[in-house]
């Protein structure tokens, strides 16, 4: 009878003991576009026109790259809902985020000293919808920044007394098939240990504790021979 409780709890303890079954991120890599649809002088002065206008020429042009863990995209009906990008194993900064603006050109990314925010890729509904992102930078001695909120975008010129001129503004291109180019990232993923829940911490308790209650049954007392 005793054995036969030992072999039930120690089964039951391993169940709990073994180690759960890792999840493996599935990071995909994918490509996005979008457009200038306003230019002020300043943004003419850093390489921006209006795509409209420009006909295709690298100055009207908004690009870039992305990658992040597919797992994550929400369903449908959860609303807007910002995931944010992360490094990974093997994947460079330009591979986690980037995006370029115009012809001379102005490029931003993962990784930047000056970011306030993001960056995180936007998914409304499971449905691609843009970024968060938020960089201050400097060109020649002026302070610059890009903010992207979903499927928008603004760069502005900062000024000493708080505020700022319009540089330029446009769009990403959002939508089901709008992240073009997807293809997973790699074969090594790294790996993301489960935490055991709540439940099997209990039955973990429960188990050392048959364990325990079997043997002291067993073995109630311990008889000292005294020598006769």
């Amino acid at each position: 009878m005793y054995k036969f409780l030992n072999a039930l709890v120690i089964f039951g303890l391993s169940i709990v003991v073994v180690p759960p079954v890792q999840a493996t991120p599935m990071y995909v890599t994918a490509d996005f576009s979008g457009g200038i649809s306003t230019v002020t002088g300043l943004g003419n002065s850093l390489g921006l026109q209006q795509t409209a206008a420009c006909n295709g020429c690298a100055a009207g042009s908004v690009s870039g790259h992305v990658a992040f863990d597919q797992n994550l995209i929400p369903g449908s009906g959860t609303g807007t809902v910002n995931v944010p990008l992360t490094s990974f194993l093997g994947a460079a900064d330009n591979i986690v985020f980037s995006i370029t603006f115009g012809s001379e050109p102005l490029e931003f990314g993962f990784g930047d000293m000056n970011v306030l925010g993001g960056p995180s890729i936007q998914f409304t509904n499971g449905v691609f919808d843009g970024f968060f992102f938020t960089e201050d930078f400097v060109l020649d001695g002026k302070t610059y920044e890009l903010s992207m909120q979903g499927e928008s975008w603004a760069m502005s010129r900062l000024k000493t007394n708080s505020t700022s001129d319009l540089v330029a503004e446009g769009f990403v291109t959002v939508g089901t098939s709008e992240l073009k180019n997807q293809e997973p990232f790699g074969s090594t993923q790294p790996q993301v240990t489960i935490i055991p829940e709540p439940t099997s911490l209990a039955l973990m308790a429960f188990g050392l504790l048959g364990i325990i209650m079997t043997r002291c049954r067993v073995y109630p007392f311990a008889v000292r021979r005294i020598p006769g």
